[in-house]
């Protein structure tokens, strides 16, 4: 009577749990995706920001304004369009979620029908849920079904891994193969760490990097910049404090002196005031004179405090100290800028070949004979990909690195297992309640409070847990010395698995088995074989109500974006100066792979683990994918961006994970017909034969797959190479000259290692693939950068867009040198060449004298060398000033300050953004910038230098960049000049 009383309270408990968490799941569900359909079309900058503040090549589709429709146009776009827009790394996040809805969805109308009737009918008669799993089976001769399934599953996985795997290695060849992709810097360039002291000189490496084909282009030595990085955030972090002063103040004045200009009267009556307040004579009224009161000041902290304090410090003028601060920060970069060349080298360098080919095969040969010198070395860097501060960490430095690492990463995931067991106990108040008495009261709360505390509080619990471990782990990987970022985010892939496999899918089931059966080991050990092997299969109920969760909670949220939406409306408010507004405008928000993609490989386990065992999982795993597809495929289009592209490297790694997951799955499996003896004895045999099997599988996919994911064959280049510096669009542009001039092209040539061809818009060389370098990164940095919109600005010329044919057409019989000089191109000391040509450029911006130097095809074809150079230096090399970005306004004020900061060799300039009296604000001040320029047509901040090694369009910019730059800096005289070459590493 006790026992069966028990029973019935288990199965209520069991039933009330799962219709608890599956109504608050649904709730969840409907509440997420009904709020995103309704806000969707009311805030583009946060349902639809690829829209408008992605470059313009990989903007997605519109879509429909109806409530539905758009989903049905969105699942139409085909596959070559998604990775067109997304990229190759996001679209297989999706292969590998479609991978989860065929192969979840298909089990599942497949063993349902079968398993459910064969583990309820004439069975064991289990309390609720575990009524329907592989324990409630007394008969062994019926898991010969869960046999045959098993095995049907295991071959279906097999066969699908291998398929994608082929699929997405024909993916990755055709993205590295591409134009736009094998004629970048990126795809021809090493990372040669751990370079000994004898061998790390110019000279050397390209003696021994020369034997590959074509030899070597360019050579890049890393050194210790001590505290000149630092110095250049500094030099940032004032320009922007400058910024928000200024525009403070205009906004402030506009509240002050609530008139238009217009009233002259009025206006020099109080410019009179503020004179004689100020102690000036200045009767300019082009330049309003800022109240004292409205000026804004800051105390500076103390130089013996390591942080300010309120009230502590010498209190000073803020504009004036920031104006103060950037000259003082200029000149010091510039000294140290200047001589960069007399640094400390590092142990590392970057060697950039002729040939993408070379570079594939000298990161596969065996270069110097000492171990762990020269090794190993990494192809296909890009420049915005790399963590300067690993670049002096020696391999064998690494190698203790990465063992700490792993240590530390074990203790975690062993010692964040005690909490993850409380909170899966929590799912099993019963058994809880026999090891802890005082909490037996609980249970008499009630079917639905229990089913509460049972069913929801545990899985969220754990997803809580779980999502604080990441920050660790990215912490630790960057510890190891890994010189990429997107590794990072590889190796926080790796342990952010590995973590939440142990603490999420063994600790938790092993963890719910003993809790349940504890009382019985304590009494009987010799029985703790047939005890788990009965009571693991009755575990399920917690994993199904966290894969309910993860389907609904998890999505919901990532489409929704609530906080992302709130904020919206409240960041405009605290954005002040223009490129505060931009910089809101333009930003997006971004996705790690190391922390997405474990949480599906985890679901997916999970699904396998108890597709058998507890069938009524695979409902819900296949809602997950189905879910997540929808959400993830809206949100790769849409608002996510990545900051870099592996090249979809993180889906063999996925890949693996499912096959960690069978292992565990076919162990299990294996455990459950053991203890049922000799009556499940062919069930034993094939189930182990079916995980050798699986572990041949894995063997021969690492074989066959491994060193494919890394490089490329040799076979994919063939004559691909052979003249590589006249691309399709080079070919085109030769046959639209041929119209267009009615002039013969030249011959083309093909010198050995040198590998010049020429064309007949080449002056003295082809500007060839270095103004190309787009692509090198696709969309790796937030804008695309132009100097010269037709504003106002500090001294400095402005001028219309360059076009291609400015910067190809060039006359061949040009003599003058420049940096396409063969001459240059002999040198493969990249910082001894972008001095030459800095060198040169100043020269013939100078000798031209004109407004219109970026259509002197000379001065194009030098700067889209200097650009070339500055690939993969430290960026603190060769950065300028960037602008002091202010907006017009009514009243003079960034005149005024605009004649200030040229007195003080400070860049600024004051267009696309005005500041003006706002109507709706009673006369307030407003600053907007021209959203139509600088983000729809992308054009970006104005006078901001482009990152080295991104897009075409960028080298465009940055030679008008450039030219304003000398501009501005020769038109100030001697410092000027000193300052130019100092920036630019002259």
């Amino acid at each position: 009577m006790s026992d069966s009383r028990q029973d019935q309270v288990d199965a209520d408990s069991s039933v009330s749990t799962f219709v608890s968490a599956l109504w608050f799941n649904a709730a969840l569900g409907v509440g997420f995706f009904g709020a995103f359909l309704i806000l969707r079309k009311t805030r583009p900058q946060t349902f639809a920001p690829r829209t408008y503040a992605t470059s313009i090549e990989k903007r997605p589709p519109p879509l429909s304004d109806g409530r539905i429709s758009w989903i049905w146009h969105m699942f139409k776009l085909s596959d070559d369009q998604l990775i067109r827009t997304m990229g190759l790394d996001r679209f297989m996040i999706l292969k590998f979620l479609r991978m989860g809805i065929v192969v979840f969805v298909s089990f599942s109308i497949l063993a349902i029908p079968i398993l459910f009737p064969l583990n309820i009918i004439g069975q064991l008669d289990s309390p609720g849920l575990n009524l329907l799993t592989m324990g409630n089976v007394r008969d062994s001769a019926r898991t010969w079904a869960h046999l045959v399934l098993s095995v049907i599953l295991t071959a279906g996985l097999i066969y699908y891994t291998f398929r994608e795997t082929r699929r997405y290695l024909v993916l990755r060849r055709a993205y590295l193969m591409s134009e736009e992709y094998r004629t970048s810097v990126m795809a021809r360039t090493l990372y040669v760490p751990s370079i000994p002291q004898d061998i790390n000189t110019v000279e050397n490496l390209k003696l021994i990097f020369s034997k590959f084909p074509g030899g070597v282009r360019h050579v890049w030595l890393n050194r210790d910049l001590k505290d000149l990085p630092d110095q250049v955030d500094e030099r940032q972090e004032n320009v922007q404090k400058l910024e928000t002063a200024i525009t403070k103040v205009i906004l402030a004045s506009y509240k002050h002196n609530n008139k238009t200009r217009s009233d002259s009267d009025a206006l020099q009556q109080q410019q009179q005031q503020d004179n004689a307040e100020n102690g000036t004579n200045n009767n300019d009224t082009s330049s309003y004179i800022i109240p004292k009161k409205i000026r804004p000041s800051h105390r500076v902290k103390p130089s013996f405090m390591p942080f300010g304090l309120p009230c502590i410090g010498r209190k000073v003028d803020s504009i004036n100290y920031y104006n103060d601060e950037i000259a003082r920060l200029n000149e010091e970069i510039q000294a140290k800028q200047r001589n960069v060349k007399n640094l400390v080298q590092r142990n590392s360098a970057f060697i950039e070949f002729h040939y993408q080919s070379a570079a594939q095969m000298a990161a596969q040969t065996l270069v110097h004979h000492t171990e762990l010198q020269m090794a190993p070395r990494y192809v296909q860097i890009a420049p915005s990909d790399i963590i300067w501060d690993n670049m002096n960490i020696k391999s064998f430095e690494r190698l203790i690195r990465r063992m700490i690492s792993i240590s530390i990463t074990t203790a975690i995931i062993i010692f964040w297992a005690i909490p993850v067991v409380f909170v899966q106990s929590i799912s099993s108040l019963d058994s809880l309640s026999k090891i802890l008495p005082f909490l037996s009261g609980v249970k008499n709360l009630g079917p639905t409070v229990v089913g509460i505390i049972q069913g929801i509080l545990p899985a969220v619990a754990l997803a809580v847990l779980i999502s604080l471990v990441p920050i660790i782990f990215t912490y630790l990987s960057k510890f190891e010395g890994i010189p990429q970022k997107s590794f990072v985010d590889l190796s926080v892939l790796h342990k952010y698995f590995f973590f939440q496999y142990v603490d999420v899918v063994l600790v938790s089931t092993i963890a719910g088995g003993i809790l349940q059966t504890l009382p019985e080991l304590i009494n009987n050990p010799t029985s703790i074989i047939n005890i788990l092997a009965e009571n693991l299969p009755k575990a399920s109920t917690f994993f199904i109500t966290f894969v309910m969760l993860q389907s609904t909670n998890s999505p919901g949220q990532a489409i929704l974006q609530l906080v992302p939406y709130i904020l919206s409306f409240i960041m405009p408010l605290f954005s002040t100066t223009p490129r505060d507004i931009y910089m809101q405008k333009t930003t997006l928000p971004g996705i790690k792979i190391g922390t997405l993609i474990p949480s599906q490989t985890v679901i997916f386990i999970l699904g396998i683990e108890y597709s058998t065992i507890a069938p009524l999982i695979l409902p819900f795993v296949s809602l997950f994918f189905c879910t997540n597809y929808f959400v993830y495929l809206y949100q790769f289009l849409y608002v996510y961006e990545m900051e870099y592209e592996t090249g979809g490297r993180a889906f063999p790694r996925a890949i693996r994970h499912i096959y960690i997951g069978m292992f565990t799955w076919q162990l299990t499996l294996i455990g459950l017909f053991a203890v049922r003896g000799n009556q499940a004895l062919g069930q034993l045999v094939i189930m182990i034969v079916t995980l050798v099997v699986t572990a041949f599988a894995l063997g021969l996919y690492d074989k066959s797959f491994k060193p494919l994911f890394k490089y490329l064959p040799m076979d994919s280049f063939e004559d691909r190479e052979t003249d590589i510096n006249l691309t399709a669009g080079d070919k085109e542009e030769r046959i639209e000259y041929l119209k267009d001039e009615s002039k013969a092209p030249a011959k083309a040539k093909n010198n050995g290692d040198d590998d010049k061809t020429e064309v007949p818009f080449s002056s003295t060389k082809p500007i060839d693939d270095d103004d190309r370098r787009g692509l090198t990164y696709p969309d790796s940095t937030s804008s695309q950068y132009s100097a010269a919109h037709g504003g106002k600005g500090s001294g400095i010329a402005t001028t219309s867009a360059m076009d291609n044919a400015g910067l190809r057409q060039r006359n061949n019989n040009n003599s003058g040198g420049v940096a396409g000089s063969n001459d240059d191109d002999d040198d493969a000391d990249a910082e001894a060449l972008h001095q030459r040509v800095l060198a040169k450029l100043e020269n013939e911006v100078t000798k031209s004298n004109t407004d219109d130097d970026v259509h002197n095809p000379v001065v194009a074809s030098a700067i889209s060398k200097l650009y070339a150079t500055e690939a993969y230096m430290h960026p603190a090399v060769y950065r300028t000033q960037p602008p002091v970005w202010l907006p017009q306004d009514e009243l003079g004020i960034t005149d005024g300050e605009l004649k200030d900061l040229k007195a003080r060799n400070v860049y600024g300039l004051d267009i696309d953004a005005t500041a003006f009296r706002d109507a709706k604000k009673k006369g307030k001040g407003k600053v907007e910038i021209d959203e139509q320029k600088l983000v729809v047509e992308h054009r970006g901040i104005p006078g901001s230098l482009p990152v080295p090694g991104t897009h075409l369009s960028y080298v465009q910019n940055y030679i008008r960049t450039v030219v304003d730059n000398i501009n501005f800096f020769g038109a100030i005289g001697p410092a000027g000049g000193d300052f130019l070459s100092g920036a630019f590493g002259g």
